[in-house]
């Protein structure tokens, strides 16, 4: 009788803490602000790789985002605990990261040089494009290249360094084969014009390039069908073609310098950068709205961080399938469909996040000093380093992991790639709803059985396997049951570190704590994603994640030794 009275009593708090009006819409705006973000932070480096960036570029992109976001964190905590702005500061955020990230779908691609040669002789005329291991085509690519049947016809335009010589070959013998209604009126006299050329690819690769034969030439209204030259006739030209894949492909290598002059890079770099400030500003300052509802309950906090995971999965999911849906036959994939959904999500978040009570603290006239005297604390400065090799971790799935499996992809899988933006969506759907969610409504009880230093060994462990499995791997579909992992990895690592920050800060200053984390954890991100971008380009996806697991194994045993030397001092340390 006395344990159902108990059952009965326990179940009543938690139903009602369920209808908590406030948590209910702290719930609510977690879910909705995930929905918000989690289609560019997922698809992020596909996105820019299909705009025309580098594996390198991306890398010092995400440096220069974290870099960003590694002073808005700790400033913004400072603002709100000073000034006691926290409820403006909040909804203008919310506004700015659905309004960047609504427009960065619709930002134009890189207009990257091309150079190709045409080459018309008395059998056939090809526009040749030249090939190393760095722009080889693979299997599946020719195949998206070229068509279900095998034959894509693509209009093209060609800038020659002498279109009158050209012209001037071609014509004489074309007209000798062809009909005058087939060819029509030629005016020899506008050779300054582009040509339109429509490509057929051949499929053949020989001598290191693409040979793209040319089915018929339009010059002026007038079409000269199968072109061919009665003297052998080879120039070099500019290529520019609607197909994103052979643009690509044509490119010359272009430079940082060159990229960073181009208004298409600022254009996407900017909206980048509101985009990260505002998702920072966010994140600073929703952890801590979330401790002071749960006032004397902080050990809940991961059952309401769960409803990021449970939005996350369920939109990365819906946006992976969309993607896939309205890119039916396309050469490449079509991400405006998940604009609007973005959007509507921005819009009903800033209804949400209007009607959460935020509580302010006054600013203690010693909160500076107390904050930096944790750097004496040797307990703190390990919890710091903890929190640097976590944004590193971090930093290579959220970068790398999305390329890495379109690579595989396109390897291994091909038939996998026209859905490959759905698998990619489930991946992170299988990491939240079995990995993260569960972890994160489990947090609090993990770290109060096994302590915040165990819980960091076993973070570190589980990115060790997490990488593993992505260095053996060979089929992308094997990532459902690996993301399952991200619970210990992620979800775990975020509730200790912003459980153990709240522990360890001075009375009134938890969100200038958080927002040193918050540095803390993008100089681990930044300083990853450059690496990680170096060792891809150089040495593949494989060793990549081969090399990351080395080094997470070692630290999981620099951990665990750590812990063992200290805990004759566990009694004396609240860790």
């Amino acid at each position: 009788m006395c344990n159902a009275v108990f059952w009965i009593i326990y179940f009543n708090k938690r139903f009602k803490m369920w209808l908590n009006k406030s948590l209910l819409l702290m719930k609510l705006h977690y879910f909705l602000y995930s929905g918000c973000i989690a289609t560019i932070l997922s698809f992020g480096s596909t996105y820019a790789k299909q705009l025309g960036y580098s594996k390198i570029t991306v890398g010092y992109i995400m440096m220069s985002l974290f870099v960003i976001s590694m002073l808005t964190k700790p400033v913004v905590g400072a603002i709100v605990d000073k000034f006691r702005i926290k409820k403006y500061m909040f909804l203008v955020f919310i506004f700015t990261t659905g309004i960047s990230a609504f427009f960065l779908m619709f930002v134009s691609r890189l207009s990257l040089e091309t150079s190709v040669e045409l080459d018309c002789d008395v059998n056939i005329t090809t526009v040749q494009i030249y090939f190393d291991h760095t722009n080889k085509l693979s299997d599946c690519d020719q195949k998206t290249l070229m068509g279900n049947d095998g034959d894509r016809l693509v209009d093209c335009k060609l800038y020659c360094n002498n279109n009158k010589i050209l012209f001037s070959e071609m014509f004489s013998t074309s007209k000798n084969g062809l009909n005058s209604s087939d060819v029509g009126i030629l005016e020899t006299k506008t050779t300054d014009l582009p040509i339109l050329i429509h490509l057929h690819n051949s499929n053949n690769e020989r001598y290191g390039s693409y040979n793209f034969r040319v089915r018929y030439v339009d010059i002026n209204h007038s079409r000269i069908m199968s072109p061919v030259c009665h003297r052998p006739t080879k120039m070099p030209c500019q290529l520019y073609c609607p197909s994103p894949m052979i643009m690509e492909l044509a490119a010359t290598p272009i430079s940082q310098k060159t990229i960073v002059s181009m208004p298409e890079f600022w254009e996407f770099f900017s909206l980048l950068c509101i985009f990260w400030i505002s998702q920072s500003g966010i994140w600073a300052i929703q952890d801590p709205i979330c401790f002071d509802l749960l006032e004397d309950k902080p050990n809940d906090f991961g059952k309401q961080r769960c409803w990021t995971s449970i939005g996350w999965g369920s939109v990365t999911m819906l946006s992976g399938w969309l993607v896939d849906y309205f890119s039916y036959d396309k050469v490449q994939k079509d991400y405006t469909p998940i604009s609007y959904l973005i959007l509507s999500f921005m819009i009903l978040n800033l209804f949400v996040a209007s009607n959460i009570p935020v509580v302010e603290f006054k600013l203690s006239q010693n909160t500076f000093q107390n904050v930096f005297k944790l750097f004496g604390k040797l307990h703190v400065i390990s919890f710091f380093v903890w929190i640097l090799l976590l944004g590193v971790y971090s930093s290579m799935t959220m970068s790398y992991l999305f390329w890495y499996l379109e690579d595989l992809t396109t390897e291994y899988q091909c038939h996998q790639m026209a859905y490959i933006k759905t698998l990619q969506g489930f991946s992170q759907g299988a990491q939240s709803f079995f990995g993260e969610m569960p972890i994160f409504f489990c947090s609090g009880w993990i770290i109060k059985r096994i302590k915040h230093k165990h819980c960091m060994s076993l973070v570190l462990f589980a990115f060790t396997v997490r990488f593993f499995f992505y260095s053996i791997m060979t089929n992308p579909i094997w990532v459902l049951l690996i993301e399952i992992l991200n619970g210990m990895a992620y979800a775990l690592g975020r509730a200790v570190m912003v459980s153990y920050s709240r522990r360890i800060s001075p009375p009134s200053a938890h969100h200038t704590v958080l927002g040193l984390i918050g540095l803390i954890d993008c100089i681990g991100l930044s300083l990853g994603g450059v690496l990680a971008s170096h060792i891809y380009d150089f040495y593949g996806g494989v060793w990549l994640f081969r090399l990351f697991t080395y080094g997470s194994a070692v630290m999981c045993v620099l951990q665990i030794t750590y812990n063992l030397l200290t805990k004759s001092n566990e009694k004396t340390i609240d860790y």
